[in-house]
């Protein structure tokens, strides 16, 4: 029973290092590792085994939360290139996207209010749209390694999930 801690995310699932994953193949991998190192399997096994195998369960599943959510694996792309995105300190001094998400805002609570399903829905999709963009600009200028331009992308996506949730929570 090992892994190899020393390996980024991408090398453990054994998939390219890339904003655009296979998610089938990633499901697949990570249901194989449940399988193979999951606590209950070693129940009976020594403190030392079940010790390892929840190391290596919780190394699986921080790696397999990152790689799924694309706000996540956008920073620790950047990461791996050396490049820290200081995610506390997420703030966009771009006046015009403060306006834009001034009016988002203000176009969620007046949805919200209206209680109307198809508007809900059509806003829902315009801000999976929005966040596809980011997501879109952030592989081109990480491709380009413009890795400033690119963070500033990930912090556009994580205040349109940030909308989205908001969203989600209030219907």
């Amino acid at each position: 029973m090992s892994i190899d801690f020393n390996q980024n995310y991408f090398q453990l699932f054994e998939i390219e290092c890339s904003v655009l994953i296979d998610h089938e193949v990633l499901e697949k991998k990570y249901l194989s590792f449940q399988k193979n190192f999951h606590p209950d399997k070693y129940v009976n096994g020594s403190d030392q085994e079940k010790r390892i195998s929840l190391q290596i369960t919780s190394y699986i599943n921080e790696a397999y939360q990152t790689l799924k959510n694309d706000y996540l694996k956008s920073i620790y792309l950047l990461k791996i290139k050396g490049f820290e995105v200081d995610d506390q300190n997420n703030t966009i001094s771009d006046p015009e996207f403060l306006m834009h998400q001034m009016e988002l805002r203000e176009e969620s609570e007046e949805i919200q209010l209206k209680q109307d399903i198809k508007s809900n829905e059509n806003f829902i999709s315009k801000i999976k749209t929005l966040k596809d963009g980011c997501l879109e600009n952030f592989e081109k200028n990480y491709n380009k390694s413009l890795y400033d331009e690119a963070s500033s992308k990930i912090k556009e996506m994580k205040f349109y999930t940030s909308i989205e949730n908001d969203f989600k929570r209030n219907l």
